[in-house]
C-alpha cells in the first residue's frame, strides 16, 4: 500500500492545481471507498493516470471529518492552461473585517459616483 501522505496538499494548492488542468483534458471519477469515505479522483483522458484527488465522508454520514486532497502527478504540458492569480487575504480581527469592509463599501460609493 501507497503511503499517500506524501502526496497531501492543501485546499488552495488543490484547487490551484485543478484550476491549471483544462476542462476538456480531464475526467472527474467519484468513487465509493468503504462505509463512510467518498473520493473525487480526476484522471488525464490523455494517458489515464490519477492527477489528484479528494477524500472526505459521504453526506450524512454521521462524521465531521476533514477532507484531505493529494496531488500525483502533473497533466501533460498539452492538458494545462496558465495559472490564474488569485489574492489572498487573511483578515485575523474584528477591526481588520471592518476596515476592509469599509474600504470595499467606499470603492463602490466612489465607483457609483463616477458613472
Amino acid at each position: 500500500m501507497i503511503d499517500k501522505s506524501i502526496y497531501e496538499v492543501t485546499r488552495d494548492e488543490y484547487k490551484g492545481f485543478v484550476d491549471i488542468i483544462k476542462p476538456e483534458a480531464r475526467e472527474i471519477k467519484i468513487e465509493d471507498i468503504g462505509t463512510i469515505h467518498i473520493a473525487a479522483k480526476i484522471y488525464s483522458k490523455k494517458t489515464g493516470k490519477c492527477l489528484c484527488s479528494r477524500i472526505g465522508c459521504k453526506p450524512n454520514c454521521g462524521f465531521e471529518e476533514k477532507e484531505k486532497y493529494y496531488i500525483f502527478e502533473m497533466p501533460d504540458d498539452d492538458e494545462r492552461k496558465a495559472p490564474t492569480p488569485v489574492c489572498k487575504i487573511n483578515l485575523e480581527t474584528k477591526e481588520e473585517v471592518q476596515a476592509f469592509f469599509d474600504f470595499i463599501n467606499k470603492q463602490q460609493k466612489e465607483k457609483k459616483n463616477d458613472k
